[in-house]
């Protein structure tokens, strides 16, 4: 015995847009920039311990690592934005980083102010780095 023929079926044709890359060359660019300048954890820790060693830095490198310390609390912040970390005490640190990177474009010429800023910029990225690893967002720092 066999079993019946299937009913044939029509073959439907729908027009369909070709494909489009998601980002024109320059778009690659810019992502290939900000990927390129993207600070490892390790160097994070570095500026952070030249900065609250016992041997403060020279005044002559406080723009470099104020800069590095900006961009190191950049980075830490978006980790723990993008992992919408809700933890009090990230949001409160992430509060502080905000503050003090905005109050960073230009360090005051008084050298013991601008090293106060500096440590205090240390402090906050050293606090919320240990903070990301304490509830699980960065599992490498913890």
């Amino acid at each position: 015995m066999t079993a019946p023929p299937l009913p044939r079926r029509e073959r439907v044709y729908r027009e369909v847009e070709p494909w489009k890359p998601p980002l024109n060359s320059e778009e690659i660019a810019h992502a290939a920039e900000r990927i390129r300048v993207v600070q490892p954890l390790d160097v994070i820790l570095d500026d952070i311990g030249d900065v609250l060693t016992d041997q403060p830095p020279l005044p002559t490198e406080f723009g470099d690592l104020a800069r590095r310390l900006r961009g190191g609390l950049n980075r830490l912040v978006s980790i723990a934005t993008a992992a919408g970390d809700r933890d009090e005490q990230v949001a409160r640190l992430i509060r502080q980083s905000n503050e003090l990177r905005d109050s960073t474009g230009e360090l005051t010429a008084n050298h013991a102010l601008a090293l106060g800023h500096l440590r205090r910029m240390a402090h906050v990225s050293l606090a919320l780095m240990e903070r990301l690893g304490e509830t699980g967002t960065m599992k490498e720092v913890a």
